[in-house]
C-alpha cells in the first residue's frame, strides 16, 4: 500500500470510531446538552461525508497485485498520451531466474 491508501484507510477508521462515539454519547449516556450534541452530530456527518468521498474517489490498492495492476494501467495511459521513454510493462513473460 502506498501512503495515500494508508492515510485514507486510517481516516475511514477514525471517522467510523468518531461516529460510534458520537452516537454512544448522545443516545446511551443522555448527555443533556442539546446544543453540543447538535454541533457534534453535524460535525460527525460532515466528517463522514468528506472521508467517504475521499476513500471512494481515490483508488485504494489493498494488495500487491492491485498495486501492480494500477501501476501498469497508469503506465499504459501515459504511453497513450505520447510520453516518450522506456515502457516498463511489456507483453513478454519473465523467465524465473533470468535477471
Amino acid at each position: 500500500m502506498n501512503f495515500g491508501t494508508k492515510l485514507r484507510t486510517v481516516l475511514r477508521i477514525a471517522t467510523s470510531l468518531q461516529t460510534a462515539l458520537c452516537m454512544t454519547t448522545a443516545v446511551i449516556t443522555d448527555f443533556n446538552n442539546k446544543s453540543l450534541i447538535l454541533i457534534w452530530a453535524i460535525f460527525t456527518i460532515v466528517c463522514d461525508f468528506v472521508v467517504a468521498f475521499i476513500t471512494t474517489y481515490f483508488n485504494n490498492d489493498y494488495c500487491e497485485i492491485a498495486c501492480e495492476t494500477t501501476g501498469e494501467l497508469r503506465a499504459r495511459k501515459a504511453e497513450k498520451k505520447g510520453i516518450q521513454g522506456e515502457y516498463f510493462y511489456n507483453d513478454e513473460e519473465e523467465v524465473p531466474g533470468d535477471e
